[in-house]
């Protein structure tokens, strides 16, 4: 699914399009020329399904280089070992969160928690992942298109969105730090922090994206702003915003 120039949804569970196994993120496909980068990799269950999208697109499944991850919870990282090596790519993602896939620990990431409140099939797993570094305000050229990495904490340890400038258009790719209509969404987890994501919040609306394709559930693509605001306006209020699940 193409939803900008150069970014396609190759990827996309149950709180999304239903295109790959229930319990994947969003995986965006960015491209340009003859480069592209994945944004997270889902939850490992349908490796050869995002692959044969990738496909689709008219990508060479080849052409991309890295996958780039905004942080270490299954739907968003446990598919990144099969992923890379099936597309032969490098994985980026903040240190906190690489040293969480290198070991491929199953408590830090979430995925115990998860288990044990009925969530991820037992094929969702962890496996232990070669990952590189990828600092704060870190730039990576795709082809034309450059990308930030963000440092957003507040969700999850390690969390990062990325910023892409887009002919024309600024998309931030969010990850699970704020979604459409200013929706966010608070885990009862020791990374989860409400006031370090009211400031990651409020980070990323000064970098003034036009468009904001988050992790899952609905892709803005004008006046992200305004969606930022509604989030922000409950946290300068003392309340939370509304919660990406009712």
């Amino acid at each position: 699914m193409n939803v900008l120039p150069g970014v396609h949804i190759v990827g996309s569970g149950s709180l999304g399009l239903s295109i790959t196994h229930r319990d994947d993120s969003h995986v965006y496909l960015v491209a340009s020329e003859d480069d592209a980068v994945l944004i997270d990799a889902g939850c490992g269950g349908d490796t050869d399904g995002i692959v044969a999208r990738i496909r689709g697109t008219g990508i060479d499944p080849a052409a991309v280089s890295r996958i780039l991850l905004t942080h270490a919870h299954p739907d968003h990282a446990a598919g990144a070992n099969d992923l890379a090596r099936a597309l032969h790519a490098e994985v980026f993602a903040d240190p906190e969160v690489a040293d969480i896939l290198r070991r491929a620990d199953a408590d830090a990431a979430g995925l115990t928690t998860a288990r044990a409140a009925g969530l991820y099939p037992p094929p969702v797993e962890l496996r232990p992942t070669s990952v590189t570094d990828l600092a704060d305000r870190t730039t990576l050229d795709v082809g034309r298109i450059r990308i930030q990495a963000v440092a957003t904490p507040g969700h999850a340890m390690g969390h990062l969105c990325f910023l892409a400038e887009l002919d024309g258009c600024t998309a931030l790719f969010s990850g699970d730090l704020v979604f459409a209509r200013g929706r966010v969404a608070v885990l009862g987890t020791p990374d989860t922090h409400v006031a370090l994501l009211a400031d990651s919040v409020r980070r990323v609306r000064g970098l003034a994206p036009d468009a904001l394709l988050p992790g899952h559930g609905t892709v803005v693509l004008r006046h992200a702003i305004e969606h930022l605001d509604v989030a922000i306006e409950c946290f300068d209020h003392g309340a939370l915003p509304p919660p990406l699940l009712p």
